[in-house]
């Protein structure tokens, strides 16, 4: 039986791939636990990806990956790569913001990007420390409460049906069990349901592959068809001086290509 996933082979943006050492012929080699997150739209493991600097040079860089829908129905190539701080450049963040997205909240901030505001639901990769953005008018949050609504027979209330769009998971009893629902960068929706209370939302939160782990595991290109599981970050400060030659990197929290 084939594999139902939220994007096909032709979705698959094969020259920005090949931007970080992926060729189009490996692509599909990639591993399992790479390939299918990221053909379903979900953030994947720390990969190893290999930069060609203007300058001629190859920076290796670990990093997530991740395909999302744009405003305009263009697939983008999101990634994330590991940082030693939450960057502020494009997103300006004041301690009030940084608290909620330490504890795995969304916010909503208006952004430029080639001169053209735009509004947008930004969260942190707690592993990598990326910001994660997407636009809020692809994620549809007033269709997915509607639909929560529908399936589960409850009717949500002003004030829940506001804390979501503001970015705030929300428990639901639904009869004697419980429902928390929010918002979830890393999913293809932008959106999430867990069958639980708030605990159980954070806990799912933190299963997510090498999260908190300090030796950084993920998946390295050996060779031309090969990737193996293992360490991609010896020490972060090193990684750091790398990342800061990007000229991208400079201009975006969350390289789109």
């Amino acid at each position: 039986m084939t594999r139902k996933t939220h994007f096909t082979e032709e979705n698959i943006p094969y020259e920005k791939l090949e931007t970080l050492g992926i060729s189009r012929s490996n692509v599909l080699d990639l591993p399992r636990e790479v390939l299918d997150p990221l053909m379903d739209g979900r953030v994947t493991p720390l990969i190893m990806t290999r930069y060609h600097a203007e300058n001629g040079k190859i920076i290796e860089m670990p990093m997530k990956l991740q395909l999302v829908n744009g405003e305009e129905g263009e697939v983008n190539l999101m990634t994330y790569q590991v940082r030693k701080d939450i960057e502020r450049a494009t997103v300006r963040l004041n301690n009030h913001d940084t608290a909620r997205l330490e504890k795995g909240q969304a916010l909503q901030k208006e952004i430029t990007e080639n001169g053209r505001k735009r509004q947008k639901y930004v969260q942190l990769d707690p592993e990598t420390r990326s910001l994660m953005l997407r636009d809020k008018a692809t994620l549809q949050i007033a269709e997915r409460l509607r639909e929560v609504e529908k399936v589960k027979d409850i009717e949500l209330g002003t004030n829940q049906k506001q804390a979501v769009i503001e970015g705030k998971p929300v428990e639901l009893a639904v009869g004697d069990q419980k429902v928390t629902v929010g918002i979830d960068l890393r999913e293809p929706q932008g959106f999430k349901v867990v069958n639980g209370d708030m605990n159980e939302w954070e806990r799912q939160a933190k299963i997510r592959y090498d999260e908190g782990r300090e030796d950084f595991m993920g998946y390295v290109m050996t060779d031309e068809n090969r990737w193996e599981y293992r360490k991609v970050v010896e020490r972060l400060s090193p990684m750091e001086e790398r990342k800061t030659t990007l000229k991208e990197d400079r201009r975006s929290p969350g390289l789109r290509l």
